[in-house]
């Protein structure tokens, strides 16, 4: 009989899929996750972030790319159906409103850039540390903020 010894911090334990169209970035958070012992898959395109995203079903999944209001409704809407990790939105927004929009619309954390990289990737191990997102309630109309 034959035992295996091995190091639980040294086992992947969330798959992270970072939808980005700026490699550099995409370098700085692959360290960091990997630093947590997280697999980190990288799409540049939205086809191709869907795709991974049906087929892996990731722990999280992160967009920093730039999209029209359309597209983002679209990817946010397929991201939402094809897992249950929670999606963290890196946005240029201009207004409260825009980030009150992308949360209705299923990103379940907005973060304005820019993002200090270590901020982004402790908010991102507190959201995969409560586990699958929840399902959300309606949002109540009329709410100003």
């Amino acid at each position: 009989m034959v035992t295996w010894k091995t190091d639980v911090d040294t086992i992947p334990l969330h798959t992270v899929l970072i939808i980005s169209d700026q490699p550099e970035n995409i370098a700085i958070w692959d360290t960091l996750f990997n630093q947590r012992n997280c697999i980190v898959l990288a799409e540049s395109n939205v086809s191709d972030a869907l795709q991974t995203a049906r087929l892996i079903g990731p722990s999280l999944m992160l967009i920093d790319i730039k999209l029209s209001k359309s597209e983002r409704t679209s990817l946010l809407a397929g991201l939402r159906s094809a897992g249950r990790g929670p999606i963290l939105m890196l946005i240029n927004a201009n207004t409260v409103d825009e980030i009150v929009e992308a949360n209705q619309e299923g990103a379940d954390e907005c973060l304005v850039k820019p993002v200090n990289p270590a901020v982004l990737v402790v908010k991102a191990m507190a959201w995969l540390g409560h586990g699958q997102r929840s399902e959300r309630a309606p949002a109540p109309l009329g709410v100003t903020l």
